[in-house]
């Protein structure tokens, strides 16, 4: 490309500098000025994790050219306050628990500041409209909605002191607007330990991170869903110039296998690949163009094998079979009581099928780390969720004892279960350790969505009896749980489904049967709720059904079945007080229909009954 000259003001502070004629401005405030605060989040301009203020108009610096950039003010986060005088829309965010990962903070932040330099008292769809190109995964929005409107009150006051925040650190009551908090416990609000890092863009994400010497990683990977590989030819690859080092499986001398809960994943295919984006080979070079363009150098010889992506037909015995165990990862079943007679004399049976889909964990962060090698080992400054289990691993692929390998948990910009399985740190550890340098990989949102665990599509067939009064009296349940190419949490997914078949709810006769199913489909794992979200669209469907059949209103018919202290809970049989199940529901009710309350009286005490909803 060619080198022009552009004249920058970043945060007041004049520079010039030779940069690329395609470079964007994202590109050159991380790279060229050190400016990390500005966050990559999908490199498309969707996330708006890169926002930065161009003369105070917000722009998405991910597609903004440096060049058009020149001679024009800049601002980024670290340019809006400091650790001793935060600006009144960091102060607001902390006080009002908007930070949570931190990764769309900075974006969100200038956003806002645009909006009120322009509007001093914004409403709250102002305020929406405003941030609606800033993507947030973890917050909901309103906390965020929240603090912009308290930052405008504060400014409208003429406020701008940090002293309503804590040191960065330090944990202590502060104030709230708003009904007053007590001085600890619960009531209290506190600011996050790493939250003033955060809204001054000063928190370490892993592809912050860089180290002097350090070359940059890129995956080669299977186009195909499953395939026997007959060859890796890696010449061309590692004879261009840049490249630093090129290993595939047979440069791991360790185990190549690993699995959270069954080591049955290679790190790099050997002989099998099993889906779409499994990895084959990595590339270490001097830049990422450099490892990419080495990657399609990578020639592979494939015999194509038929592939299976229904869970239903992979269970046949006629199915393509990814294991030589068979494609059931793992089998659950729980039964209590007699299911089948109490079937055959209920007074109300509804069976119905549901389904629900794969679900991408949509992190803002996309995975990224960088592997130090140092006197006698190595350390992996990674996104994780679960360090221990990833050293562990790491250590099994080198061959190394425990002790050589050390796991660093960067700050994690939304992770959800998504970032507990191993994604790129195996391939930084292999490079670093043969190239005896810094290996630094980020992924980009394509790959991220390509190679990463998803939360498990589940099939399910769900059957209530019930008397005439709406009283449970039996379920039973089979689920199918599409657990992708390797087992991940797969297991303990169907396990904990299981146990959460019907909800919180007291039914004597049960029986559950739930599978994990392997398929040439995306790995399926880990994902807030485990299980317990794919289930519940079942049991509360069928719990509304059941309402509208025997003429009570939804609510009653929960109050009818719900668990109580004495109760077993179903399928498994505990039997626990103090759950609050009852007091939960009259809360809702009360909230969904504020007549129930007549007069104001305290939803607490309100006896629930379906004919007054």
């Amino acid at each position: 490309m060619n080198r022009q000259t552009a004249h920058l003001r970043v945060n007041g502070r004049v520079y010039e500098l030779e940069v690329d004629s395609g470079a964007t401005l994202l590109d050159t405030l991380r790279e060229d000025l050190g400016l990390t605060g500005t966050k990559r989040g999908c490199s498309e301009g969707e996330c708006g994790a890169c926002t930065v203020l161009v003369d105070g108009v917000t722009v998405n610096s991910c597609l903004y050219p440096t060049m058009k950039a020149s001679g024009h003010d800049i601002l980024t986060v670290e340019g809006l306050g400091t650790m001793e005088n935060l600006h009144p829309l960091q102060e607001a965010f902390l006080r009002g628990g908007a930070v949570q990962c931190g990764f769309c903070t900075p974006g969100m932040l200038l956003a806002a500041k645009a909006l009120l330099d322009g509007n001093p008292n914004p409403t709250e769809d102002e305020i929406r409209l405003a941030i609606s190109g800033n993507l947030c995964r973890c917050t909901g929005y309103a906390k965020i909605v929240s603090a912009v409107q308290d930052a405008a009150r504060t400014m409208a006051d003429g406020g701008s002191v940090g002293a309503h925040v804590p040191p960065l650190n330090v944990v202590e009551p502060v104030t709230v607007r708003g009904p007053a908090a007590s001085a600890g416990g619960v009531g209290a609000n506190v600011p996050r330990l790493e939250g003033k890092a955060k809204v001054l863009g000063a928190a370490r994400f892993a592809d912050d991170l860089s180290f002097p010497g350090m070359v940059h990683g890129k995956v080669l990977r299977s186009p195909h869903p499953h395939a026997l590989i007959r060859k890796i030819d890696v010449s061309r690859a590692v004879a261009l110039p840049g490249v630093a080092a090129v290993v595939t499986a047979a440069d791991i001398p360790g185990r190549n296998a690993f699995g959270i809960l069954i080591k049955d994943q290679p790190f790099l295919a050997a002989d099998k690949v099993r889906f779409v984006g499994e990895a084959i080979a990595a590339v270490a070079a001097e830049s990422g163009e450099i490892a990419r363009r080495a990657c399609s150098l990578i020639e592979v010889e494939y015999e194509l094998l038929p592939a299976v992506f229904d869970p239903i037909e992979a269970m046949t015995p006629t199915a393509p079979q990814l294991f030589a165990k068979g494609n059931i990862s793992a089998h659950r079943h729980i039964e209590r009581g007699q299911v089948t007679a109490v079937l055959a004399q209920a007074a109300v049976v509804i069976s119905e099928t549901f389904q629900t889909q794969l679900v991408e964990h949509a992190y803002i962060e996309p995975e990224a780390g960088v592997a130090v090698p140092d006197t006698g080992g190595i350390t992996a400054h990674v996104v994780s969720q679960c360090v221990h289990y990833h050293r562990s691993d790491l250590a099994a692929m080198l061959g190394w004892p425990v002790g050589r390998v050390r796991v660093v948990q960067t700050t994690v910009g939304g992770a959800f279960g998504g970032k507990i399985d191993l994604s790129l740190h195996p391939f930084i550890v292999l490079l670093a350790a043969k190239t005896g340098r810094p290996v630094k990989m980020v992924y980009t949102r394509e790959e991220s969505i390509t190679a990463t665990t998803k939360r498990h599509p589940f099939l399910i067939d769900m059957t209530f009896a019930a008397d005439r009064e709406g009283t449970l009296d039996a379920a039973m349940t089979r689920v199918i749980g599409d657990t992708g190419a390797y087992a991940s949490y797969g297991p303990a997914v169907v396990t904990r489904a299981a146990a959460t078949a019907f909800g919180p709810y007291h039914i004597p006769h049960v029986r559950v049967d739930t599978y994990a199913v392997h398929t040439n489909n995306p790995i399926a794992g880990a994902m807030r709720g485990f299980g317990v979200p794919q289930m519940a669209t079942a049991h509360e469907q069928l719990m509304d059904m059941l309402a509208e059949r025997v003429g009570l209103s939804p609510i009653e018919v929960r109050r009818r079945n719900g668990f109580a202290p004495g109760r077993a809970l179903a399928p498994t049989g505990d039997i626990r007080d103090g759950l609050g199940y009852l007091e939960t529901l009259e809360r809702a009710a009360f909230g969904l229909h504020p007549s129930v309350g007549g007069d104001g009286a305290d939803p607490q005490v309100l006896p629930l009954r379906g004919e007054r909803l």
